[in-house]
């Protein structure tokens, strides 16, 4: 065939698409069809070979050029394909530079058996074509005949045995072109090399993968590395930047699928199919199970330097039918996986890991300005929009998605205002993308963990771990779940933190779980709401959490006594004062005679009352913290305090005495610094053998006192 048409002016470049066929065959038909769904596609590198000006039987220079460089070769295989000699030659060069990993082949079968093909049957034999043009380069070059058949014959069995499409088995032949197109245009966005100047903050990951690649050790190990961290945090850009930069030192051999979790759930044989596809570059039987395809996965990439990508893994069956171990694959081969749960990667014996962390201050304003810029300069005044670029980043804290996604937002703002206008959106609520991206997080949990992760999200936010853990049943072993989900993160210095935006994006979900009703929400944080229903009891029964700012408040609040007991399932309350403000902000219109029961943290800066209730009964507290109180006394007689851990009366300016404590047998803490009136301190205190902190610093009334605790007691200020 001689090239006659082109989507652009005929020059060697690079194509995405080689098309080769049977002009006479197809070029009306199928071929026509096919060009132009490409096209609507927005595939336009396309090079649309034509038989109408064929000259002589070698394919030109121009032709050759453009297969190779193609990166998909589309070929046409139709009844009169193989009489004639330059269709013969240009499936012959794509099959080499296919058998190389330097192209992918795709056959299209049209109204012919692949297996003529294969085998060189019926229309498909060479012998039949007497008088041919096949004849003639028979008769005029004897001599390269017997070496020339041999290679068109390799040609049409390879063809033959490669994955592509049966025109006979598809009942619409629009559907069938539609499969192609999509095809194709999936696999080139997974080869499309990353836009370098889009990257930023890659360095940073580069210098910590790249030695845990170990691209360049003398060894042949097989290695498994795992990119882990939230959703939206980068680790597919990572992955396909690895991608991109190595999978040309593996060859053909390399595979990058996307979306694991996503197509596991259509079957895992079709993904194992899918990846002995995209490396074998050749059509693979169909796998009737999971054990069949790993005991396929095995035997033929065993002694092949292979380069994997499984991109966003949620469960360890994907790993077990896909990666299972090293011995699966030939020596020097590379398996990355990326994925939200850490727990999935303990799956194997020896895995390097790389956690993704949030971009750095610098990098967020560079991506809110790129994006919002079109990767241009800011416009006049650029200081005032530098700094409503920084605003934005902080508002993103570093998270990739969102600092994208505000870029995009912003970009559409004519004006200083209405960027101005537009943070003040931003800073107000949880953005859509970041609520997509948690909701899935959040729906892959448990009802259980669900629980713990709005708890930790809305009420918890920079608390020590070690005190959260202790508050939640099975704390230990749910936070570690929520952190190595990469729903939370645990600081060097021991402390929850949770991205701003994800914590938004939580108070969302249980404002939508409550139909945005207030009085049905199962934790409560905005004051205006905590006033309503502790002045009204309305929908208490269901009300598990408050986190009361009372330096929000304009002025007191009074309450019934009664009404915080009638929040009957309440475990968490927190009322917090700033620093300056002397008294309460919440206080009782009579004396509280009953607190709920259920509750397992009380934390009320400058509580109000003398003692706390004369028939509460705290079963279930874990920690009580009444800081710069009103407390003369903590209660009367020996009360079951069996769970308490922690006991915090800082300040507590009346305090004269603390009762016993000998049944706060896993009391932890016992802080009691600057309680200035304070005299005596319970006998008790010396048996407490899990107490590991007591402070009494600044309680003046105390310097003589000898105090006899464990060893492990550390004594601040003493």
């Amino acid at each position: 065939m001689d090239s006659s048409v082109s989507t652009r002016a005929m020059k060697q470049k690079q194509y995405d698409v080689f098309l080769s066929f049977r002009g006479k065959d197809t070029r009306r038909g199928i071929v026509s069809h096919l060009h132009n769904a490409l096209l609507d596609m927005r595939l336009d590198d396309i090079f649309k070979d034509d038989e109408a000006l064929e000259i002589g039987d070698s394919i030109s220079d121009e032709i050759k050029n453009a297969i190779r460089s193609s990166k998909f070769a589309i070929v046409v295989i139709s009844e009169n394909f193989v009489s004639s000699t330059w269709c013969l030659n240009e499936l012959q060069m794509i099959m080499e530079l296919h058998n190389k990993q330097q192209l992918i082949a795709v056959p299209i079968f049209y109204d012919v058996d692949p297996s003529h093909v294969k085998h060189q049957r019926g229309t498909f034999s060479l012998k039949r074509y007497k008088g041919s043009r096949i004849m003639q380069f028979f008769t005029r070059k004897k001599r390269k005949t017997a070496a020339q058949v041999r290679k068109w014959r390799e040609a049409l069995t390879q063809v033959g045995g490669t994955s592509g499409k049966d025109s006979r088995a598809c009942e619409d032949e629009a559907m069938m072109v539609d499969d192609i197109v999509k095809y194709i245009a999936r696999e080139l966005s997974s080869m499309q090399p990353l836009q370098m100047d889009d990257l930023f903050g890659m360095d940073a990951h580069m210098e910590q993968i790249d030695p845990l690649l170990g691209m360049d050790s003398t060894t042949d190990e097989v290695r498994m590395i795992g990119i882990w961290g939230m959703r939206g945090i980068g680790k597919t850009t990572i992955a396909k930047y690895l991608y991109n930069k190595y999978s040309p030192r593996f060859g053909r051999r390399f595979c990058f699928i996307k979306n694991v979790s996503i197509s596991a759930k259509n079957g895992l044989p079709g993904l194992q199919k899918e990846l002995l596809s995209k490396i074998l570059g050749k059509k693979q039987a169909t796998i009737l199970s999971e054990e069949q395809g790993c005991t396929t996965i095995k035997s033929k990439l065993k002694k092949l330097k292979v380069l994997i990508v499984l991109d966003d893994v949620d469960k360890v069956d994907q790993l077990r039918a896909l990666a299972k171990e090293t011995s699966w694959f030939g020596p020097g081969s590379r398996i990355i996986v990326t994925t939200r749960d850490l727990g999935l990667l303990y799956f194997y014996e020896q895995i390097f890991v790389h956690h993704v962390n949030f971009l750095g201050n610098d990098d967020s304003i560079r991506v809110v300005k790129h994006v919002a810029f079109y990767g241009g300069p800011a416009p006049s005044p650029s200081d005032v929009y530098e700094q409503l670029s920084i605003r934005a980043s902080k508002i993103a804290q570093g998270l990739p998605l969102a600092l994208d996604a505000f870029g995009t937002y912003l970009r559409r703002m004519k004006s200083i205002e209405e960027w101005e206008n537009a943070l003040d959106v931003l800073e107000k609520f949880a953005c859509d993308n970041i609520m997509d991206i948690l909701t899935i997080s959040y729906e892959g949990l448990d009802k259980r963990d669900q629980a713990v992760f709005l708890h930790v999200a809305c009420l918890f936010n920079g608390d020590a771990v070690q005190r959260v853990t202790t508050l939640i049943d099975h704390g230990d072993i749910r936070i570690k779940g929520l952190e190595e989900k990469s729903l939370i993160d645990i600081s060097p210095d021991g402390c929850i933190t949770i991205h701003v935006l994800v914590e938004q994006a939580a108070r969302e979900i249980v404002r939508q779980e409550s139909r945005h009703k207030p009085w049905r929400q199962r934790i409560l944080w905005e004051h205006e709401q905590i006033v309503e229903v502790l002045q009204n009891t309305t929908g208490t029964a269901t009300v598990e959490g408050v986190t009361l700012n009372m330096s929000e408040m304009l002025g007191m609040v009074f309450i019934e006594g009664g009404n915080l007991n009638a929040i009957n399932n309440l475990k968490f309350f927190k009322a917090i004062k700033h620093l300056n403000d002397m008294e309460s902000k919440l206080q009782f219109l009579a004396g509280i005679d009953k607190l709920p029961k259920t509750l397992r943290l009380l934390h009320w800066d400058a509580y109000p009352m003398e003692t706390l209730p004369s028939e509460y009964y705290p079963s279930c507290l874990v920690e009580l913290n009444l800081r710069y109180s009103n407390l003369r006394r903590l209660w009367d007689g020996t009360p079951g305090i069996d769970q308490l851990r922690r006991l915090d009366v800082t300040g507590s300016k009346n305090l004269t005495e603390v009762p016993d404590l000998s049944r706060a047998t896993l009391l932890e803490e016992l802080i009691m610094k600057s309680c200035k009136r304070l005299e005596q301190t319970p006998e008790s205190i010396g048996g407490l053998s899990t107490l590991r902190k007591l402070d009494l610093s600044n309680c003046d009334g105390l310097m003589n006192l000898q105090i006899h605790v464990s060893e492990n007691t550390v004594l601040p200020g003493r």
